[in-house]
């Protein structure tokens, strides 16, 4: 059973030369998606992929695509999110901390 936590939620970002990747996980951490995406001249491109009824894959690419296009390297976020039984309002609580989290990374790598 895995109690709703929003300071469980976590983002970890990893290296791959100057490729990265972004783990984002909490409650019951698992991977329930992941997108890839890359900038090609003036194009984002990728792909993602979702493991059947889990709920991540549109804010997994929403978050790799954004991250592409700021960093402007290839891009990876590994998403598994589970807390049971939540409100619609907790699963928007849990979207914002995501994109907060991944948007203060991207901030200070622009600093």
């Amino acid at each position: 059973m895995s109690t709703y936590d929003l300071k469980s939620i976590r983002l970890e970002v990893f290296e791959a030369g100057q490729d990265k990747v972004f783990l984002i996980t909490g409650g019951k951490a698992h991977i329930g998606a992941v997108a890839t995406f890359y900038v090609d001249h003036d194009r984002v491109s990728g792909t993602t992929v979702h493991i059947p009824g889990h709920k991540e894959q549109e804010l997994c690419e929403r978050l790799a695509r954004k991250a592409a296009v700021q960093l402007k390297v290839t891009v990876t976020v590994i998403m598994g999110i589970h807390f049971d039984n939540i409100t619609r309002v907790q699963i928007d609580e849990i979207v914002m901390t995501a994109e907060r989290l991944v948007d203060e990374h991207l901030n200070k790598k622009s600093e």
